[in-house]
């Protein structure tokens, strides 16, 4: 049984929780409706707002003025399956293998399944004693944890397995797509909090009220197995959701900030290289759009000033060497045995990697020389 005084400990853990999340909820709802979204931040941001909604439901203060049938729902179960369904959609988002009509025909699954798990929950939810819903939610925390009323056991002993089967699946997934990138270290850290949720699940949501609370019997460490590992998980997921966006966004940020030189010259040139820039584009997009942009003008430059396709010249097969020679060429210089071919990535780099590249040789021959080609013809050969 749990006392007073750990019921008030978990009370102070749960309102910093619900403090903590507060600006991670904001941020995931403004770039939902800022920008838009795929299934993975649909799921995320919806998972995020219940179970903010459902651990403000739990504190004392509001369990006291909700209606009865809302004090049902929050405590029969109908939460966490809503939760659990909208976990296993963003594991199915994240899932970058299947297909539109796979993605769509297992949403479908999901939802039956959730629906016919909410079908049990509110069957056994009616036949429990609704007075122990009644009572606040110490009185009922520990009738649940203690396993005496049937219905509610059996309630929230498969709403509980039901959640627990979903953060297997998001273990897994995590586990199978954890990399040093941005989303692979947050699906690291998302399938780590799982793990320790699931521990926590187990022995509390399911084997406890099975044992009828005879696993915290005479142990004092019980409660506190809920509150350490709170922390712990809070901070995973708050770093898992916010980690990917923000380190992406950086990342475009300073993407953006070295093609600009290069870009912006090359559309002074060609003025119909791009379309205006949409305020609502994301910084990754718009990183991306620019790489294109350069390729494209790169591509028109050439044609302007007669390029051959290929000559006699050696191509520096080194990175580095070949987009200096191209930064030459850009800035009217004379490259002996310029083509088109200098133009292509060397191997082994992506053209991603390889605008970049030139990107950074024009900057840093813009710094040494000062001067912006002209986009005049010039001796290629």
């Amino acid at each position: 049984m749990i006392t007073h005084a750990e019921w008030q400990s978990m009370q102070t853990v749960r309102v910093a929780v619900l403090v903590c999340f507060v600006p991670v909820l904001l941020y995931r709802i403004w770039r939902l409706w800022r920008y838009p979204s795929l299934l993975p931040g649909k799921a995320v941001t919806g998972f995020g707002v219940l179970l903010w909604l459902w651990l403000l439901a739990f504190t004392d203060s509001v369990w006291s003025v909700l209606p009865t049938w809302l004090r049902a729902v929050s405590a029969g179960g109908w939460a966490a399956v809503t939760l659990a369904a909208c976990l296993q959609a963003f594991v199915l988002g994240i899932s970058g293998h299947t297909t539109p009509a796979r993605v769509r025909r297992h949403l479908w699954i999901t939802f039956t399944t959730a629906g016919c798990v909410l079908v049990v929950v509110a069957t056994a939810t009616l036949v429990s004693d609704t007075s122990a819903v009644l009572q606040d939610p110490y009185v009922f925390t520990n009738s649940l944890m203690e396993g005496r009323d049937p219905g509610l056991l059996v309630s929230s002993v498969t709403s509980t397995a039901y959640v627990a089967l979903i953060l297997v699946q998001l273990i897994w997934t995590g586990a199978r797509n954890v990399s040093r990138t941005p989303v692979g270290i947050g699906l690291g850290l998302l399938a780590a909090a799982s793990a320790v949720e699931l521990v926590v699940l187990v022995s509390g949501g399911i084997w406890a009220p099975l044992a009828h609370g005879e696993v915290w019997e005479g142990r004092r460490f019980g409660p506190w197995f809920f509150i350490v590992p709170a922390f712990g998980v809070t901070a995973l997921v708050m770093v898992g959701f916010l980690y990917p966006p923000v380190s992406l966004h950086l990342q475009a940020r300073r993407a953006v900030h070295a093609l600009t030189p290069l870009r912006d010259a090359l559309a002074a040139q060609f003025p119909g290289l791009g379309p205006p820039v949409d305020p609502a584009t994301r910084l990754p997009d718009l990183a991306f759009e620019w790489t294109t942009h350069i390729q494209d003008g790169l591509t028109l430059l050439a044609q302007a000033r007669g390029v051959p396709l290929s000559t006699y010249a050696p191509i520096p097969a080194d990175a580095a060497a070949r987009s200096a020679s191209v930064a030459n060429w850009i800035t009217d210089q004379v490259v002996p045995g310029f083509s088109c071919e200098w133009l292509q990535p060397p191997a082994s780099t992506s053209d991603e990697r390889w605008v970049h590249e030139l990107a950074k040789a024009y900057r840093v021959r813009q710094e040494m020389s000062g001067h912006h080609f002209s986009g005049q013809v010039v001796a290629n050969g």
